[in-house]
């Protein structure tokens, strides 16, 4: 069977280009810190969940526990997260709408 991680587009593996994804979303989510949220105990034992509210609806992504330490202190817990249903192709306009503030 084939490590899924270690599978490469000739540039980067699939666990790289995960890792690049992660740190991304903890930046862009510290720099917009008073809009993100942590939810600690989400759905997947080893993960937690890093959200941001944008003014068209949520994005977020499961990330790996062992990147917690790095928003902590800095992203506040959410205490009553609710989930409003996005999709993947919502979290991708959604992300395309930020690109398009002024």
């Amino acid at each position: 069977m084939t490590d899924k991680g270690n599978i490469s587009d000739g540039y980067h593996t699939f666990d790289e280009l995960y890792e690049h994804r992660n740190l991304l979303w903890i930046n862009l989510c510290i720099c917009n810190y008073t809009d993100c949220g942590i939810v600690k105990e989400h759905l997947y034992p080893g993960w937690f969940l890093l959200f941001m509210d944008t003014d068209k609806g949520q994005i977020s992504y499961h990330l790996p526990n062992k990147l917690l330490p790095l928003v902590e202190g800095k992203i506040a817990e959410a205490i009553d997260y609710r989930y409003d249903g996005h999709t993947t192709n919502d979290v991708i306009d959604r992300l395309k709408s930020m690109s398009e503030r002024s």
